[in-house]
């Protein structure tokens, strides 16, 4: 099998059958919406905490003309069980005078203006662009550097802030749905590809898996022989 040519089928057809959908912020393509998950989920690492101040910012400040307006104070009080409180209500304050003093209220669907955000980087302004604007945008997180360098190159990981782990992404995307393509990998890092002890079993990738191939061989070295 060539790998990078069925990549892309492969994992959007493994996140058709596994994937984790329940999310909100995967069953909508408001751009405000999904902006304001993206922020929430950077620096959070249960995904789960995130669900319930995410469903009550978006009561509270359900656009952008809401948000601008909002206290900061009142932000923070909703957020702060995410943490880093301070910071991420100042970013969605200004994030929300910035979106309505400069991009009429909208969030805008281009990389280089979206990066003008504040606390929008690389990866928040691509999720934007693939899981609102429907745009070929790689979303390039730990989970989807690790099943990379393990499927490709044997490696523990590829870096996410490696410029070389976003090229072989966007070679990889291909024509398929960058929802899906996004979501797999990321769904695949969190689910089979896990840090520790992954269920290359349940990986459809496992004969192709330089990592799987290593490993097996390593396991295999280390039995006593008969």
């Amino acid at each position: 099998m060539d790998k990078k040519k069925n990549f892309a089928e492969k994992i959007s057809s493994w996140y058709n059958k596994h994937g984790r959908r329940s999310f909100p912020w995967r069953n909508t393509s408001d751009p405000y919406a999904i902006l304001i998950a993206e922020m929430m989920l950077q620096k959070t690492h249960a995904v789960e905490q995130v669900l319930p101040v995410y469903k009550e910012f978006l009561r509270k400040y359900p656009n952008v003309q809401r948000l601008s307006g909002a206290e900061e104070t009142e932000i923070k009080e909703t957020i702060c069980s995410l943490g880093l409180q301070n910071i991420r209500s100042r970013r969605f304050k200004e994030v929300g005078a910035k979106l309505k003093s400069e991009f009429n209220g909208r969030v805008p669907d281009e990389y280089n203006a979206l990066v003008t955000l504040p606390g929008v980087g690389k990866y928040i302004a691509n999720a934007v662009m693939c899981m609102a604007f429907n745009k070929k945008a790689v979303m390039v997180d730990a989970n989807f550097g690790r099943v990379l360098g393990r499927i490709f190159d044997g490696k523990e990981e590829y870096p996410p802030s490696k410029s070389g782990t976003w090229k072989l992404a966007k070679d990889l995307i291909s024509n398929t749905d960058c929802r899906h393509f996004n979501l797999g990998i990321i769904d695949m890092g969190a689910i089979i590809c896990t840090p520790k002890s992954p269920k290359c079993e349940l990986c459809p990738f496992d004969e192709v898996c330089i990592y799987s191939t290593q490993t097996k061989k390593a396991m295999t070295a280390k039995m006593p022989k008969k």
